[in-house]
């Protein structure tokens, strides 16, 4: 009975191969549809992330990127570089992405495409990282368009494990958030609001979404 015993072994150690084969290739596109907002929590240890909100989503590879979104720089685009003419439109602030290339320009986009290489945070909100992407939308720019300088970056499991650790505080996007004008105020905001929702209904917060997106 032992070929029969080895043959039955192989098949469901085949099956339990593909089976994580396919979960590991159904990932990214699920997680593209799932963005989320991070909210530190006021003992979060990496001082980059004091009193910060990131909008952040899932790359093919597993790692987690954003960018925050209520540090805005004392300098527009068209101010940093006043001699480009194609820039002179862009006279919102730039933000403070985060502490990864903190001198290359990143931008958050709303559309129902991307123009380009950009990672899907929830809905029609885009994270835009690649050159030629950002060029892109500098020359055709989307009604809702915001730049950044630098990007948060964290390796596969690192995130998770954070918001495990209780760093952070997770919910749903929000474009109206993600694109507000006065971020003066935001942290305070949405850390009561993060609580309410924990208090009320721990079993129902976006947590467990990031958790079943960043298996």
């Amino acid at each position: 009975m032992r070929p029969l015993r080895l043959c039955v072994d192989l098949a469901i150690a085949r099956l339990l191969v593909a089976l994580v084969a396919a979960l590991a290739f159904a990932l990214p596109a699920a997680a593209d549809e799932r963005g989320f907002l991070i909210v530190a929590k006021p003992h979060v240890p990496d001082p980059n992330f004091r009193r910060t909100v990131l909008l952040v989503t899932q790359a093919p590879d597993g790692a987690a990127l954003g960018v925050i979104i209520n540090r805005p720089a004392n300098k527009s685009l068209a101010e940093a570089v006043p001699e480009e003419p194609k820039l002179a439109r862009f006279t919102e602030p730039l933000y403070l992405g985060g502490p990864v290339e903190r001198i290359g320009l990143f931008a958050v986009f709303r559309a129902a495409t991307a123009p380009g290489d950009a990672f899907r945070a929830g809905g029609d909100l885009w994270i835009a990282l690649a050159p030629p992407t950002v060029e892109a939308l500098i020359n055709n720019p989307p009604e809702a368009l915001r730049f950044y300088l630098g990007y948060a970056g964290w390796a596969p499991g690192q995130l998770r494990g954070e918001v495990d650790r209780g760093d952070w505080w997770v919910l749903d996007p929000d474009p109206e958030i993600v694109f507000r004008k006065d971020t003066k105020d935001l942290w305070e905001e949405l850390a009561k609001r993060a609580q309410s929702v924990t208090t009320r209904s721990p079993a129902r917060t976006p947590a467990l979404a990031l958790a079943r997106a960043m298996r």
